[in-house]
């Protein structure tokens, strides 16, 4: 049964939850950067420890996963998460 949705604002807090949440559902935080000029699109990944210690890499994360606090499974999991802490 999943849990009311709610509406979580972008605080570090709630980033770094967002975060392990999405280490917690997939197993990893990963995307592929189709800007470049590439045939291949580029791979990147952070782990939870560089996004804790790096602002850049916190905001970078920030930037490329904000759109998944909306997600249902995403949104459960930081809710669980956030009832841990």
């Amino acid at each position: 049964m999943s849990s009311q949705f709610k509406k979580y604002r972008m605080t570090r807090k709630n980033v770094l939850l967002l975060a392990q949440a999405i280490i917690n559902v997939h197993g990893k935080i990963a995307w592929q950067d189709y800007a470049s000029d590439s045939p291949y699109p580029d791979q990147h990944s952070f782990t939870l420890n560089e996004i804790k210690g790096s602002p850049e890499k916190l905001e970078r994360f920030r930037n490329e996963f904000a759109h998944q606090m909306y997600s249902n499974v995403i949104n459960d999991e930081m809710q669980r998460l956030e009832q841990d802490i």
